[in-house]
């Protein structure tokens, strides 16, 4: 099992990232650290830079694509999966657009939250170019978070 981990980094990390940016209950911060580390080894960090972002970017416009189609009412089910999430999604609705970039950078690293930012965005009608150019923003710096300093560890531990 060890061995197809580590001959399939990339295809394991994209579904963890994937599932995880998508609302299910997956710790991914340990994952991206050992795909840091593993990419000091290998010489792959830009690889799995892009896989990272590129499935929380999956993830984001699904999510998207749910709420910009139906609604606010779409994100019921993750409404009530915790008491104060309802009121949240309330108050986010009605942000203006110069905390938009800063409520995605924080729901990125609160991944319980990055399903109803995506959903929110779609459902008040951001449009999809600007919506991609801040999540595939957030979605780097996320990724670079974890990753480089798996990198750094990944140093640490082989010196």
């Amino acid at each position: 099992m060890t061995i197809y981990l580590t001959n399939h980094v990339a295809l394991v990390l994209f579904l963890w990232v994937l599932g995880n940016q998508a609302g299910v209950p997956v710790p991914v911060g340990p994952p991206l650290l050992a795909a840091g580390a593993l990419a000091r080894s290998n010489r792959e960090l830009l690889t799995i830079l892009a896989v990272g972002v590129g499935a929380a970017l999956c993830a984001d416009v699904a999510w998207y694509c749910i709420g910009r189609w139906h609604g606010v009412r779409a994100l019921g089910p993750l409404r009530r999966r915790s008491t104060w999430a309802g009121a949240w999604i309330d108050r986010v609705a009605n942000l203006s657009r110069a905390h938009e970039v800063v409520l995605l950078m924080g729901v990125r690293f609160l991944p319980e939250l990055n399903p109803l930012a995506a959903g929110l965005a779609g459902a008040t009608r951001v449009t999809l170019g600007r919506y991609l150019s801040c999540s595939a923003g957030t979605a780097l710096v996320w990724t670079g978070t974890w990753t480089g300093l798996g990198y750094v560890l990944g140093a640490a531990i082989a010196g």
